[in-house]
């Protein structure tokens, strides 16, 4: 393992007055999120688009807030947080508003209206990160991640009852507008509050043809699964997602090679502490929003109501507020790893919990189950932003954690596109056998959140492989 370098070396005193306006943009990103939770749903089930049209409507949002990560990261570093706090938290209000406004039936524009959504969110993550590391003093970087991690689950918790609550009473269009306004309040926060930082203010030395090739890359990665489900793993269609996600990958090697300042950089992500958080986030943390998805989709079909699995919803991220808080930061005095894999013990039984799920289940089971997954996951978020983001320059502090934010983010629409197709087909497969709507539903779940148990254990035994931060950095010394 390389020796830990602190990117902060002195103490500044304003630290925390200069992070309140990070802070509200991150608050009101999360609060949105949570808000407008139930809307893809809401929006497949009023256009008579089924599972796969929910499906589709995660991921435009999911595939520009991981693929745009490392590029609006790159962009912060060059010109400023000031500047990429502003570009983000617009973005993210206009995404809100297109969809709030957009035509009955346009899905493709619909799609469009989600990546814009994304690529806003995509650049609030590296600027509030880049804070904490570059800002905080090093003695003091684990508290601003969980701070970080702590506004992002907490400002989430009411928002998927009430906006579920308001779904349900005058539909899913004015919850856009709600959250518009919440942006605006931000905008103009961050805009009076955030002061500039430096940054050349150019684009020169910027590699665009590896942005390209990022954002193209991983967006037909994370499209694989899902035409895999929908189509077959040997349909025509899913054989050329892997076909163009093999050939730009290709191209995007070539370009960063020849890149001299890349987006993604080789040596900070070659590490053992990079490379298995990241795989144990795609056996994990995914299930956060696929679990959550198929919650309101079963309770929709099963319930005819968004309001029990709002309240679920909002108790997920309870457990992810108290995970990031209190879990979290027990890795500062023990192994990150033994932390990371006692937490994810919460996610399996919170898993696990789902294949007792029945036509009839109530509010007790359904916000057990979400709060036990959130809980476990809300630790490991703030663990492995320690353990990944230890060695990184504070020139890189943007583009770095954005990467690391990118695999994060994909993770989500990745359990996404694996396990809400497996849903909804397994419910399609019921049916065509024989079974009524209902039990179908309930054997699907059942079937899926099977698969989802031994993805965990999984990462589990991955979290053991994970070098021993504290014992390896005593032998340096």
């Amino acid at each position: 393992m390389m020796k830990e370098t602190n990117v902060t070396t002195t103490s500044k005193p304003n630290y925390m007055k200069g992070f309140i306006p990070f802070a509200i943009a991150a608050a009101v990103l999360s609060l949105c999120g949570g808000f407008t939770a139930a809307v893809p749903s809401s929006i497949a089930n009023d256009w008579n688009l089924g599972g796969n049209g929910a499906t589709w409507i995660t991921l435009a949002f999911a595939l520009s807030a991981a693929g745009m990560a490392p590029i609006m990261g790159k962009l912060g570093d060059l010109f400023g947080r000031r500047t990429a706090t502003l570009i983000g938290v617009g973005l993210f209000g206009l995404g809100e508003l297109l969809i709030g406004i957009c035509p009955t039936g346009s899905f493709a524009l619909l799609l469009v209206f989600r990546f814009i959504l994304g690529a806003g969110a995509a650049a609030i993550a590296p600027v509030v990160i880049g804070y904490i590391l570059t800002e905080f003093p090093s003695d003091k970087t684990g508290k601003g991640f969980s701070i970080y991690m702590f506004l992002s689950s907490a400002m989430v918790i009411f928002g998927p009852t009430l906006g579920g609550i308001v779904i349900h009473i005058i539909g899913w269009r004015p919850v856009m507008y709600i959250c518009v306004a919440f942006c605006v309040i931000a905008f103009i926060s961050c805009m009076i509050l955030v002061k500039e930082s430096s940054g050349k203010k150019s684009l020169e030395g910027f590699d665009g043809v590896g942005a390209v090739f990022v954002l193209l890359f991983f967006s037909l990665f994370l499209c694989i699964p899902s035409f895999g489900q929908s189509n077959g793993w040997f349909s025509k269609p899913t054989i050329l997602c892997i076909a163009a996600a093999l050939v730009s990958l290709v191209f995007l090697m070539i370009a960063e090679k020849k890149a001299k300042n890349p987006i993604l950089n080789g040596k900070f992500m070659i590490r053992r502490q990079f490379i298995l958080p990241v795989v144990i986030l795609f056996l994990t943390q995914g299930l956060m929003q696929s679990c959550m998805t198929n919650t309101i989709l079963f309770v929709l079909t099963t319930q005819q109501t968004t309001t029990l699995s709002g309240i679920a919803t909002s108790l997920m991220y309870v457990g992810m507020a108290i995970g990031s808080i209190v879990i979290g930061p027990l890795a500062d005095k023990k192994e990150p790893r033994n932390v990371a894999a006692g937490a994810l013990i919460f996610v399996a039984l919170g898993a696990a919990m789902q294949m007792i799920f029945v036509e009839t289940t109530g509010i007790a089971i359904f916000g057990l189950s979400l709060l036990l997954i959130g809980l476990g996951l809300g630790g490991n978020a703030t663990i492995f932003l320690k353990v990944v983001l230890s060695d990184l320059s504070p020139t890189m502090a943007g583009v770095g954690s954005g990467t690391y934010n990118m695999f994060r983010d994909m993770s989500a629409p990745f359990g996404v596109a694996v396990f809400v197709p497996m849903f909804s087909n397994g419910i399609k497969n019921a049916v065509a056998a024989g079974t009524d709507v209902l039990q179908a539903n309930v054997v699907a779940i059942h079937h899926t959140a099977l698969i989802q148990v031994v993805c965990v254990i999984l990462g589990i035994l991955a979290c053991f492989l994970i070098p021993k931060i504290y014992a390896e950095h005593k032998n340096e010394k």
